[in-house]
């Protein structure tokens, strides 16, 4: 099962396409099963660039398309802390996040609080197209015995791409071009690069700052495009 879904951002950028499909062909994400248990949430962001280099994952972003949702998961830790103080651990809270951490599994997950909305509207608002997957459960399509929704993915056409080839590429607004800045020189130091035409446009929106206005630009300085969303 598959489907594509484009759509044009900004003159002379490129289509945006994401697909989606179910989890035959991805058995390496199977673990994180588990993590979708007991709540309305889904994984997304840079957990999958960990996974499928057979990195090791320390943390799972996870999100949500609802205040409702976070405020039930969150309730659902907090049980099992309750219940199960040796397998769960708090781990911290701020305006972005509620993070748990999982002894078992040695990896903390971070309840997001600052951006709701479905897999594909979540991930079409990261940076570098080596983030934009999802990992969820589809309550449109249950199993065969019509019974538990089926895990789904959904991520960027050239994900695996950019993966493979190292490569950070943005297609889409920047909203915190210092942010994206500094995560391509993280980025950098694992062996990605950026192309020309990211280079290009990230220069570009740097430049569009005013550093005489000193509010917006300590603002964009300090500013966050995921603020723990990655």
């Amino acid at each position: 099962m598959s489907d594509t879904d484009g759509r044009y951002g900004k003159s002379r950028r490129r289509i945006m396409t994401f697909k989606t499909c179910d989890l035959l062909n991805y058995r390496q994400l199977w673990w994180l099963d588990k993590f979708l248990i007991g709540h309305k949430g889904f994984i997304a962001g840079g957990c999958f660039k960990n996974i499928f280099n057979n990195e090791r994952v320390k943390d799972l972003d996870i999100f949500f398309e609802s205040e409702k949702d976070f405020l039930e998961a969150k309730s659902y830790y907090k049980q099992q802390m309750k219940e199960n103080p040796a397998d769960w651990k708090f781990s911290y809270e701020n305006k972005n996040c509620w993070s748990i951490y999982s002894v078992k599994e040695k990896v903390r997950l971070e309840l997001i609080m600052n951006t709701y909305g479905t897999p594909k509207q979540v991930i079409q608002k990261f940076d570098f197209t080596i983030t934009k997957f999802a990992y969820y459960k589809n309550y449109d399509n249950v199993d065969e015995d019509n019974y538990i929704a089926v895990f789904e993915v959904v991520y960027h056409e050239d994900f695996f791409e950019h993966l493979h080839t190292k490569r950070l590429v943005v297609d889409d607004s920047l909203p915190y071009p210092v942010s994206t800045f500094n995560r391509l020189l993280r980025y950098a130091k694992y062996g990605y690069q950026p192309c020309r035409e990211t280079k290009i446009r990230v220069v570009t929106e740097l430049a569009t700052l005013d550093p005489e206005d000193q509010k917006d630009f300590e603002e964009q300085l300090g500013k966050s495009l995921y603020e723990g969303m990655d």
